[in-house]
């Protein structure tokens, strides 16, 4: 449509702009620093842009709070008189007010879908199959479809609800919870659509996953959550508990997931998540949010069980809502996800005002579970040690996250948290733990990845030995316990993550159900041998190795890494070959391997071993001086013969800086679902293996360089047109 830039953003009812600001940045092209408004304006004030913003539930001043040029600048600011730029704005919001204050040109209203509309977005998340086999079940559905009343998001969920319902039986029930539904006893259509919605949520299997749903809705409005990290929360929170191994738990939990996105309550998206590896995410439809909270409000009755405070420094009308709550209604809050900034840090913290006017000895938070934080600044700041002091009044709490708040040591007050089963102190200041810890006689996991700018705990580990149920330890990228400690606990914990520097420690891996382990400055071993890094009951718990700075010359796949998902490989100066052994495939020793990075190992001749996983996302390759082939010409000749696909999941391949790179490979090769391509400094590279199928592939992103591009020499010029559209 002519349009140079066409920018997408959510906005949502809760807006940060500063974030906002920076999508938009990241979007045209801008680099740091210049992510201001002014900067914005500036570059898109003689530029033809099209602004698409979903979700305003108030006026949003374009030029002032995110520094988009609107209409009404075009004559002042068009260096070309005669040519009009254009600028176009298209907006959504649920307000009609919102769009005479913001002076809309032009209003649609988008009405419900109409019956034939309505019965095939309802067939395509139900069972279509099961609707089409039997005559009395299809007359059953059609009547549930009109009780969505043609609102999208009614039919896409109870469509959901439904999809594993094969008995005439079920869908009468479900049509008879829609006809008793007394839409009445509500206020509002948002609230009539939380009832209709929440006969999906009350179908699901148990209460488990009811209560795995619920627990989305403690992150903020239109938030991608982590998949890994909201597993681990389900863990520490206790609805994922009874496993032997860790790679059995988070098992569970990719299940659960898969279950809530088989009824459309949560959507599971797959993206990378920086260079090193790809990440699944779960998000929630803020309706679907917000239909959450009002379940565990008990139906807004009492709508500060759980709290999420996610406030920016300058937002005036946040500060007096989460005061509010403070004062009024801590007695009935059960669990708290809470964004640090210097401004609300005080919110939870009883200070010197003392805000709230009861005894000093009564509990301000007694029935308090979780308090979950995010922080959003990296320099040690001392009201955040002080706010530690809250401890002694969350005398229920079980979970506890302080990731990346900038603290320097746990108060001595963390020993009145006698029923707490789960901490992370992961990405602190900590340098050594307090003797207090030994009190918590209940905790059952203890997180501490890698440390802020480098700092380690160095002091006070061994008290983790003598704490009675501990089942998880993960010190990643952070330190190690002593070998005494180790022998301690090999017999009682059910994963433990270490950053292990020594050969004694290497010589315990096979004795341990190592769950995250990074390995590094380990010289005169001139193999390594997978199998040697878990017990061969915790080797199914292994899902995260990285190897750095290291004499490797060989490393042998062989039967341990069954559930390992991220591998990383940095520095192996002298790493020549990665083999495996005759009995087994490398397909078979990783059948879960997600993500491969692999930078810095100038002597690395190949990958071949890389070209049946089954569930490899991501492929990064970074500065191997040595590597000409990919894979190497004899292994593709025999590994063509054994049938299997190439490249089966592969969506992310990156090579960068790897100078003698002369192909990929000397054969075509498949990529079926291939969407991301990046090469760069790779000047000796001439053709891309790529089979004439690779145009169906549904491409996000072709990052090559000019000359290298250029230079490309294709077989089949339909591949080459095909990737150039997504240059």
């Amino acid at each position: 449509m002519g349009f140079k830039h066409v920018i997408y953003l959510v906005v949502s009812k809760e807006p940060q702009f500063e974030k906002l600001q920076k999508e938009i940045s990241t979007r045209l092209g801008l680099q740091p620093p210049h992510y201001e408004k002014n900067d914005i304006f500036e570059f898109l004030k003689n530029k033809d842009f099209l602004l698409l913003l979903d979700d305003i539930w108030e006026k949003v001043e374009l030029p002032e709070k995110l520094g988009i040029p609107l209409a009404h600048h075009q004559s002042q600011n068009c260096e070309d008189r005669s040519q009009r730029c254009k600028h176009k704005v298209i907006f959504t919001t649920r307000k009609d007010d919102v769009c005479a204050r913001m002076k809309a040109d032009k209003k649609i209203k988008v009405e419900c879908l109409d019956g034939e509309e309505a019965w095939h977005l309802f067939k395509q998340h139900a069972n279509k199959e099961t609707i089409n086999s039997n005559a009395g079940i299809k007359k059953i559905a059609m009547k549930v479809m009109e009780k969505c009343l043609g609102l999208p998001l009614a039919l896409k969920v109870i469509g959901g609800a439904m999809s594993n319902k094969k008995k005439p039986e079920e869908w009468r029930d479900m049509l008879r919870s829609l006809v008793n539904l007394d839409i009445n006893i509500v206020t509002g259509i948002e609230e009539s659509l939380f009832c209709t919605l929440k006969l999906s949520y009350d179908n699901l299997a148990d209460d488990t996953l009811r209560q795995c749903f619920l627990c989305c809705a403690q992150w903020p409005e239109d938030k991608e959550i982590c998949a890994f990290g909201l597993i681990e929360y389900w863990i520490g929170i206790g609805l994922i508990d009874d496993f032997r191994n860790i790679g059995e738990a988070f098992d569970k939990g990719y299940n659960l997931i898969g279950n809530l996105n088989a009824t459309c309550l949560v959507e599971l998206n797959t993206r990378p998540d920086g260079e090193d590896y790809v990440k699944d995410y779960v998000k929630l439809h803020d309706v679907i949010r917000d239909m959450a909270l009002w379940i565990v409000s008990e139906c807004g009755k009492k709508k500060n069980k759980w709290i999420t405070i996610c406030t920016d420094d300058d937002d005036d009308d946040d500060r007096r809502q989460s005061t509010e709550w403070e004062v009024s209604t801590w007695k009935e809050t059960e669990r708290i996800f809470f964004k640090m900034n210097r401004r609300n840090v005080n919110y939870l913290n009883i200070n010197e005002k003392d805000l709230i006017s009861v005894a000093p000895t009564s509990p301000r938070y007694p029935n308090l579970k979780s308090l979950f934080t995010v922080s959003m600044y990296f320099t040690l700041v001392r009201s955040y040690n002080s706010f530690l002091n809250i401890f002694p009044h969350m005398p229920s709490l079980i979970y506890l996250n302080l990731s990346r708040v900038p603290i320097s040591d746990l108060s001595k007050e963390i020993r009145v948290l006698v029923n707490l089963r789960y901490l992370n102190i992961s990405y602190t200041y900590i340098s050594s733990l307090s003797p207090e810890l030994e009190e918590l006689k209940e905790l059952k996991y203890f997180i501490c990845r890698k440390g802020s700018e480098g700092a380690r705990i160095k002091y006070g580990l061994s008290i983790l030995s003598r704490l009675p149920k501990l089942q998880v330890i993960d010190l990643f990228r952070n330190n190690c316990l002593e070998a005494d400690d180790l022998s301690l606990l090999k017999k009682k914990v059910k994963a433990i993550g270490m950053h292990v520097t020594s050969v004694e420690i290497l010589g315990l891996l096979k004795d341990l159900p190592t769950w995250n382990i990074c390995m590094q400055g380990l010289h005169r071993m001139p193999k390594l041998r997978f199998c040697d890094l878990s017990n061969k009951h915790g080797g199914e718990g292994l899902m995260q190795l990285r190897i750095e700075f290291s004499d490797f010359e060989e490393l042998l796949i062989n039967g341990s890494g069954v559930s390992l998902k991220l591998l990383n490989l940095s520095f192996l100066q002298k790493l020549k070959q990665i083999t495996w052994s005759a009995e087994t495939l490398p397909s078979e020793c990783f059948p879960r391997l997600t993500s491969l990075y692999i930078a810095y190992c100038h002597s690395l001749r190949s990958l071949s071993w890389v070209l049946h996983l089954p569930c490899l996302r991501t492929l990064n390759l970074v500065c191997c001086l040595a590597m000409k082939e990919l894979i190497d010409h004899a292994d593709q000749m025999q590994q063509a013969s054994s049938g299997l696909p190439t490249f089966p999941s592969l969506q992310y391949l990156q090579i960068r800086f790897t100078p003698n790179l002369v192909s990929l490979s000397t054969c075509p090769l498949d990529f079926p679902v291939l969407s991301t391509l990046d090469l760069y400094q790779c000047p000796k590279l001439k053709k891309l293996p790529f089979k004439s199928s690779i145009v169906n592939n549904k491409f996000k992103d072709v990052n090559v360089e000019i000359d290298l591009w250029k230079s490309l020499e294709w077989e089949d010029t339909t591949i080459q047109s095909h990737l150039a559209k997504f240059l």
